[in-house]
């Protein structure tokens, strides 16, 4: 009888212990994000950037428990579409986007996305927004630039993408493409890091105005997801996180 007594007392605690494990396992955060300096990268296996100090900032007051992984945008951003309890950044709020997140706040001031061509290629020539239909630029696989240029109706075999912008960047210079489209700081940054002289390329034509936001997926815990934007606006309101315009 003891002996029966017992086994069901450690049968009852690892149920408990297994019930709490699956609890936490619930509640857990998924922060996930890009390359895209001066944003978010990795260094030496670190995730650092911009975006991600105030990102770090709000998940320490939070308290909340999570992972935070680095992927190439694409996946990331299929991720944050199909699993619940993820935290996106840095993601550019747009209409086409609008309905497909639970908007959080925005984590970086506004700035513009261009298009970019080599300096050597005079024979591009620009004077209007509409006037790009005619050339082939390159895209990152779900990015914003994609996804502005595809609501424009944009012939997909002018639209060549890949999974980041060094590609589109070494496509260019090789001639497989006519421009690429970027946020202005990020490419001033990644030209730099692959040693390539700001007299290389030419800005054509600023397309868009971009505002990063940090975004949860459908699904996502309300608790999780207030306890993230309460830190935030306490960050805010303690001048720890600036108000970004």
């Amino acid at each position: 009888m003891k002996r029966r007594v017992f086994i069901l007392k450690v049968i009852s605690a690892l149920t408990i212990a297994s019930l709490m494990h699956f609890s936490h396992a619930a509640d857990n955060l998924h922060v996930i994000t890009e390359n895209w300096v001066p944003y978010n990268y990795e260094v030496e296996g670190e995730i650092v950037g911009d975006a991600t100090v105030h990102i770090k900032k709000v998940l320490k007051r939070s308290g909340v428990n999570y992972d935070m992984t680095l992927y190439p945008w694409s996946r990331a951003y299929k991720i944050a579409l199909n699993k619940k309890n993820v935290l996106i950044y840095s993601l550019v709020r747009m209409p086409v986007r609008e309905k497909l997140f639970v908007w959080s706040r925005r984590i970086l001031d506004t700035e513009f996305s261009s298009l970019y061509r080599l300096s050597a290629r005079n024979d591009i020539q620009v004077n209007e927004l509409r006037d790009i239909q005619k050339y082939k630029i390159g895209v990152i696989q779900d990015s914003m630039n994609y996804h502005y240029l595809m609501g424009l109706e944009f012939n997909t075999e002018l639209l060549p993408v890949s999974t980041d912008q060094k590609l589109n960047i070494n496509n260019l210079l090789q001639g497989h493409i006519d421009m690429f489209a970027a946020s202005d700081k990020s490419f001033s940054q990644l030209r730099k890091q692959m040693g390539l002289s700001d007299a290389v390329f030419k800005q054509v034509i600023p397309i868009f105005k971009i505002d990063p936001y940090m975004a949860f997926s459908k699904g996502t815990s309300a608790e999780l997801i207030q306890k993230i934007n309460q830190a935030y606006d306490d960050l805010v309101a303690e001048g720890e996180i600036p108000e970004f315009h």
